[in-house]
């Protein structure tokens, strides 16, 4: 039973790592004169059918606030270069 628990606990762990890790992580580590504006952004997140309402560049991603063609709200990750998603929070 204490094999259990301590190999339990191990996997636990590396979990939660694994998910702050992808916190942390970066969208791109292109310098900041490659990335796209806030408006060049909206635009292309317009063209996926998304509503935007909020935007921030910042280390290394575009963080947006929006809402798909339904209304939900979520926040999602962008390299700031393509507007590509690459990340969904909630």
């Amino acid at each position: 039973m204490r094999k259990f628990i301590i190999a339990a606990s191990l996997a636990l762990s590396g979990l939660v790592s694994t998910a702050l890790a992808s916190d942390d992580e970066v969208c791109t580590k292109a310098p900041k004169e490659q990335w796209l504006t806030v408006d060049q952004i909206k635009s292309k997140l317009g063209e996926q059918g998304y509503t935007v309402d909020k935007i921030e560049l910042e280390d290394g991603c575009a963080e947006a606030k929006v809402r798909d063609k339904d209304g939900k709200s979520s926040e999602i990750y962008l390299d700031p270069v393509t507007a590509t998603v690459t990340r969904k929070g909630s």
